[in-house]
């Protein structure tokens, strides 16, 4: 018989696991051949069978896909035609994921050195188990604020205590509003080109890093709009900036293909510190994503055209790599667009060029959830953010919406609909009560719990 190689009999456990979804007529033959290492022909025979006997569970797949992706005239026919309604699955985006893993099998076929570091992920499942269940997360449509700029707005962030919201955009300013009246308390210019990204300093509330097209970036306090440092370290577009969750490194990265780390200055009796440039980072192409570990030294750092996330260790400059590809090829299949450290710093969030958005272990190659539902493609610039909690995620999309996942299961909790052009960035209050969305429709929107909770 030809039986499988070692590396596809592990790759059919690992499928068997994502299949455990399915009813007991479709796990038992997968198992079974994954354990006994049963002929190819026999593996399509068990599946084959148990899938037509599985009529019923075929219908909730396809059911729950043509919902998750809003094809609801393409829903209702089918559920016309086939006299069946399914109910909702126990876990999000079961046929994208059943796919993929399907075309992962495949490949370990041909390669038997893959190691699916089954001890890593069995820790990195109870985690995931151990997140809050009863959580209540901004869902209904709040306040729209419309006359902020005056060009599309790119970025939006709150600061540390929820108290202020800082808003960039096109016409080159920064906004910093009152949260608790959405009205603009200050407007600060000093970028020559469109505001890029925004990020407050995760323990000063009023610090605020703004980086922009033409290649500067600035550090305001927003509580008077007054700038007190700027930097020009980038020659091209500074698309990011970002803190150490202590607040004591800042780095920024730019279509120039460097990441540049600037590290806290000595206290010199100042209220607020000030930082001075430690080391530059050449990558072969452009950083899209990056965002700091907990350990407020590790910068993990995607690249366009690249198939590694680059940990860069910003105390020494040394850069570890690891492969986004579990099966450990080198095959460059998507781009990370955004990178974000989940609030136990145990989970890095990536959304990609593809419509996916994955789920990895720290430091590993170990992808745990697949997310399927958000337009996003290599043209358009995808943010996310996280819940509090560390129980659900939320992404923009290019078809107007915000959508929010359950973390552990992959289910899609909901959609949040209200702009009229592609959701440009996202952020959530500290508290977790708010979502803040802004867009190429000029506007803002928050989001708020449920009225009922």
């Amino acid at each position: 018989h030809n039986s499988f190689p070692p590396a596809a009999s592990r790759s059919l456990a690992r499928f068997a696991f994502v299949s455990s979804s399915c009813s007991p007529r479709v796990q038992l033959p997968i198992q079974l051949c994954a354990q006994s290492r049963l002929s190819s022909d026999w593996v399509a025979l068990f599946f084959y069978n148990s899938i037509k006997m599985d009529e019923d569970r075929m219908q909730m797949l396809i059911q729950q896909w043509l919902k998750e992706k809003g094809y609801t005239e393409a829903l209702r026919a089918l559920q016309q035609e086939s006299g069946v309604v399914s109910g909702d699955a126990e876990t999000g985006g079961l046929l994208l994921s059943i796919l993929y893993e399907h075309q992962e099998m495949k490949a370990a076929l041909a390669d038997d050195g893959v190691d699916l570091l089954a001890g890593e992920k069995r820790a990195a499942e109870e985690d995931l188990l151990a997140l809050p269940t009863e959580v209540s997360v901004p869902s209904t449509a709040g306040p729209v604020l419309s006359h902020l700029h005056g060009g599309n707005i790119i970025a939006c962030r709150f600061s540390c205590d929820g108290l202020l919201l800082a808003t960039g955009a096109s016409d080159t300013s920064v906004k910093i509003l009152s949260t608790a009246t959405q009205t603009v308390q200050r407007t600060i210019t000093t970028h020559g080109a469109p505001v890029l990204s925004l990020a407050f300093h995760p323990l000063l509330s009023s610090l605020l890093i703004s980086t922009a097209m033409d290649g500067s970036t600035a550090i305001s306090d927003a509580s008077s709009g007054e700038v007190l440092q700027t930097f020009k370290d980038h020659t091209k577009y500074v698309t990011r900036g970002q803190w150490s969750r202590d607040g004591e490194v800042m780095a920024t990265c730019g279509h120039d293909k460097t990441v540049v780390v600037y590290k806290k200055t000595g206290d010199d009796g100042a209220a607020l510190p000030s930082f001075e440039l430690s080391k530059r980072h050449q990558f072969t192409n452009i950083p899209e994503a990056m965002c700091f570990l907990d350990d407020g030294m590790t910068l993990a750092v995607s690249v366009r055209g690249d198939n590694y996330l680059h940990y860069v260790d910003v105390s020494d400059g040394s850069v570890t790599k690891a492969n986004l590809n579990q099966m450990g090829d080198d095959h460059v299949s998507f781009t990370v667009l955004d990178l974000n450290l989940s609030p136990n710093g145990k989970f890095l969030l990536a959304s990609t060029d593809k419509s996916r958005l994955l789920l990895y272990s720290v430091g590993t190659t170990l992808q745990l959830r697949f997310y399927y539902g958000a337009v996003n493609d290599d043209l358009c610039q995808t943010r996310t953010s996280w819940h509090p909690s560390g129980s659900y995620i939320f992404v923009t999309s290019q078809d107007h919406k915000v959508y929010c996942w359950h973390v552990t299961s992959q289910r899609l909790h909901c959609q949040l609909k209200g702009h009229s052009a592609a959701v440009r960035d996202i952020d959530m209050s500290p508290d977790g009560s708010t979502l803040v969305s802004c867009a190429f429709d000029k506007t803002v929107r928050l989001w708020t719990l449920p009225k009922d909770e």
